[in-house]
């Protein structure tokens, strides 16, 4: 825990996160105060050592302090007959709502995905003028985790249709798979990228004996 609070931007979060902790604009500053002086190791500070870096007067910061002990946001810590400010019950609520962003992002990040999966069946089932089969809808997933763009599969659609061929999974994973090599082989010189469209999905395609797999080139 201690390492991760320490790998944290400690100043960008509580900037992000100083108004959802109810911390006004004086507690703040108080704050970053506080927390400098404790990053230069000092062990026992008072109203009076924050007020000398500051334009508030002692007893304002002491009612600033009290307050934030109050909010749970700063702490006192007793050692060795020593009272120490902590600000430890900040960064643990810090640390609860930078988990609680990376998980809001990572719900929209999927709902994203997902309506641009979504757009992508619906743009080939009204090319193919029928439903896709379920291996079909498989595959469309597996070039998502495979990191290709909604926009990349979209043109590789229109490339087919602007060059008369025939829409189906196996000519866009073509599409894409050779997009991708040139792209590493202008980047890196060479390939390492294989033909994504392998024997066993050729197999499963055939173990399905679906009729819209028969459209398949």
């Amino acid at each position: 825990m201690a390492n991760i609070l320490k790998a944290l931007d400690f100043d960008f979060l509580l900037i992000e996160h100083y108004k959802a902790l109810n911390i006004t604009e004086d507690e703040l500053v108080v704050i970053f105060v506080l927390n400098h002086l404790l990053k230069q190791h000092n062990d026992i500070i008072k109203a009076e050592d924050l007020s000398f870096k500051m334009n508030l007067d002692s007893r304002r910061i002491d009612e600033i302090l009290s307050v934030l002990v109050k909010k749970n946001i700063i702490n006192l810590e007793f050692s060795d007959s020593k009272t120490k400010l902590s600000l430890k019950p900040l960064k643990l609520k810090l640390l609860n709502q930078f988990k609680m962003d990376i998980i809001h992002e990572e719900e929209n990040q999927k709902e994203e995905v997902a309506k641009q999966v979504q757009n992508v069946y619906e743009i080939l089932e009204k090319e193919l003028k029928r439903t896709l089969s379920p291996v079909e809808i498989s595959r469309i997933q597996e070039w998502f985790t495979m990191n290709y763009t909604e926009d990349e599969i979209i043109n590789a659609i229109k490339d087919l249709i602007v060059t008369n061929k025939k829409v189906t999974i196996k000519a866009i994973d073509k599409k894409l798979l050779a997009k991708a090599k040139a792209e590493e082989i202008n980047k890196e010189g060479v390939t390492t990228l294989s033909d994504n469209w392998s024997k066993s999905l050729e197999d499963t395609i055939k173990l399905a004996k679906t009729k819209w797999l028969n459209d398949d080139e």
